[in-house]
């Protein structure tokens, strides 16, 4: 794989839902990985987690794309997201012959979260510690990180967007990929194609970005300030990532002096 710039030589972070894609940009993964990019996949896993909560009776609630979390629902965030959405990615990520491991937030910790008021058991990354993502890479594998942090009072639920996003920031990551169903931030119909960190709010505001586009516009916005190539992209076509990085106008484009 040509890259169009050195920015490819650093890492790459990528958010993906609770599900490898197959058929989708994840079939990308061995190439990039053969060029010598270090990957870490950052994984969600939301509507897995809001079947077992029906099936448990639990009521789910939402507040700006973030699910509200109490006791019980952490509990079971846990089983889900740690256990099973993380076992069958990594199963999925193999067959596809990405060496993967899996590991979640609170693993090391790996992510240090402060509680976010009115959310209850919800986290927002304060801190990275790139320990044990650092020991993987040397052991050859890619981590794949479930969406769970440490913070005061044990375990906390955390957005997959936001953690990918500081995930990315402390890395120094070359580019921050958010895998989505759609070809990135929808204005009237059409893909917004670049828009500047500062942007990201007026749409919010606007109510053009809505429910789980929320988190992922103020992620992306996050990694850009730190200098992060940050693309919201549709995870659903193969070639998505291979295309982004040899500079192809792929999706929408969050950066410092981004130009639509």
């Amino acid at each position: 794989m040509s890259a169009a710039s050195d920015i490819t030589a650093k890492p790459i972070v990528v958010k993906v839902g609770g599900g490898a894609l197959k058929g989708g940009a994840l079939e990308d993964l061995p190439e990039i990985l053969e060029s010598g990019t270090r990957v870490v996949i950052m994984h969600g896993g939301g509507p897995s987690l809001t079947r077992m909560l029906d099936a448990l009776e639990i009521p789910t609630k939402f507040h700006q794309g973030l699910r509200v979390t109490d006791e019980r629902t952490l509990e079971v965030a846990e089983m889900v997201f740690a256990g099973s959405v993380n076992k069958a990615l990594v199963r999925d990520l193999r067959s596809l012959g990405v060496p993967a491991a899996g590991i979640s937030g609170t693993d090391g910790p790996t992510l240090l979260v402060e509680p976010i008021p009115g959310l209850g058991r919800v986290g927002s990354v304060e801190r990275v510690d790139l320990q044990l993502i650092r020991a993987m890479w040397d052991g050859g594998f890619v981590p794949a990180v479930a969406p769970l942090g440490i913070g005061p009072e044990g375990a906390y639920n955390v957005n997959a967007d936001m953690a990918a996003g500081a995930i990315a920031t402390q890395l120094g990551a070359g580019h921050l990929f958010l895998l989505t169903d759609v070809d990135g931030l929808l204005d009237g119909g059409e893909t917004v194609t670049a828009l500047a960190p500062g942007e990201s709010e007026g749409y919010v505001e606007s109510g053009l970005a809505a429910g789980g586009m929320i988190p992922k516009l103020r992620a992306a916005s996050q990694a850009a300030r730190a200098g992060v190539e940050a693309r919201i992209v549709n995870g659903n076509r193969e070639g998505t990532l291979r295309e982004a990085l040899a500079g192809e106008n792929i999706g929408t484009l969050i950066s410092e002096g981004a130009v639509a």
